[in-house]
């Protein structure tokens, strides 16, 4: 059992006393003991599932993100683990902040645990689409969509025949570059550029 001791002003719950929080839902363990080619078939349906959403309704605007990211890879994978970074600090400051308030902490740990994997494969979508389409063009394929299932194989190859880490590391590296340079993009805009991109 995977609990995590936190204080928590609670209705009946005297504030600065530790109570658990269950985690039992959120347990890495399903993870890390499933097999490797369980694990390499869901890195697979991730990259390409999320990855083809974003071709699908964004497919037009994904050459602009292809062309911030190659014009500066380091600085794309950098950009990209800080989108990673900040996802995640947001949903587990918001995870805090509402656990002191005494919200339900079960069903929070769920939604908390939907909303951040759901944010993290959303940018994991974006990055493979992004890298994809950036392999389709060097290739000459001239179709993002054979780009994203390459890119999709070779990360799930990595997840099968690498230790978990390490496969999991290639898994979001890849998505990295790919996010790294719209997000640079972003960050480095003004407000009108940012309106511009919502819109």
């Amino acid at each position: 059992m995977i609990s995590q001791v936190t204080a928590v002003v609670g209705v009946g719950i005297p504030a600065g006393i530790p109570v658990q929080i269950p985690l039992q839902s959120l347990d890495p363990a399903a993870v890390t003991e499933a097999p490797a080619t369980v694990r390499a078939l869901i890195a697979f349906l991730a990259s390409t599932f999320f990855g083809g959403f974003v071709l699908y309704r964004w497919g037009g605007r994904v050459s602009d993100a292809v062309e911030a990211s190659a014009s500066n890879l380091p600085l794309s994978v950098i950009y990209g683990v800080f989108a990673y970074g900040l996802l995640s600090f947001v949903v587990v400051y918001a995870y805090t902040q509402l656990a002191r308030l005494g919200v339900g902490l079960a069903a929070l740990t769920v939604v908390v645990g939907i909303v951040l994997g759901g944010g993290l494969l959303a940018l994991g979508g974006l990055g493979f689409a992004v890298v994809g389409s950036y392999i389709a063009d060097m290739a000459a394929l001239g179709d993002p969509w054979l780009g994203l299932v390459g890119v999709g194989l070779a990360a799930a190859v990595a997840v099968l025949v690498l230790p978990l880490l390490l496969g999991v590391t290639v898994w979001f590296g890849i998505a990295a570059v790919g996010i790294g340079g719209p997000v640079r993009q972003w960050v480095h805009a003004d407000a009108a550029d940012r309106q511009a991109v919502r819109g």
